[in-house]
């Protein structure tokens, strides 16, 4: 009993000619990100600035080179934004309209196990090297017009497991999780502030599989 269960795990894995994207080939995956954004300031004369996050949301796109059928090479870019508006209510004293926003971008590189699950889905799982920047925007927070923070930079280490879901022998959808634990900067009018930011992030999208043996 115990090596027929065995052995229906292993032909679950698959075979390399269900895979996605076999030997030699390539992925490319275009989505939606989710994830967290890590600021500081601004530092409005008080001699310093204090670190503060936010979620974002982006687009982004990845790209798998498949060196091996279950190890591939994987580069991710992104961009990240939020907008918030905050209308005045009854209570306010002639306060116009304020605003908050934030733009960042990232770029992972990392490397992946690949694996098959039947003939029509692949799953991946591996680490990664993450840089991210991102700056913040105020409108109207501080009584003094629009304040925009000097840029953050944090630098990571990313793993994540994701999988793609085949469609056809070329496109599927993919969906991903992962968590981030980084090392973050920011410097304005001689204010430093650094801290150790640990996040949790997210992406879906197309995935479209080219050439391979």
């Amino acid at each position: 009993m115990r090596k027929a269960i065995a052995l229906s795990i292993l032909a679950l894995a698959g075979s390399a000619g269900s895979a996605f994207a076999a030997t030699g080939g390539s992925i490319l995956s275009l989505g939606v990100f989710q994830g967290v954004g890590d600021y500081a300031g601004p530092e409005l004369g008080s001699g310093y600035i204090s670190a503060f996050d936010h979620s974002e949301l982006g687009v982004g796109a990845e790209y798998w080179y498949m060196f091996a059928d279950d190890y591939a090479l994987a580069i991710q870019g992104a961009i990240g934004f939020f907008s918030e508006t905050n209308e005045p209510g009854e209570n306010a004293v002639g306060g116009p309209e304020a605003k908050f926003s934030t733009s960042s971008f990232k770029l992972r590189v990392g490397g992946d196990r690949v694996g098959q699950i039947g003939e029509r889905f692949t799953w991946f799982m591996g680490p990664g090297v993450e840089f991210w920047s991102g700056k913040a925007t105020f409108e109207e927070f501080f009584g003094s017009g629009e304040v925009e923070t000097e840029s953050t930079t944090r630098i990571g280490v990313n793993g994540r497991v994701g999988g793609i879901m085949k469609l056809s022998d070329s496109v599927g959808i993919q969906g991903q999780v992962g968590h981030t634990l980084g090392y973050a900067t920011a410097e304005e009018a001689g204010a430093k502030a650094t801290w150790y930011p640990s996040s949790f992030n997210a992406s879906w999208g197309l995935a479209f599989s080219f050439g391979g043996n």
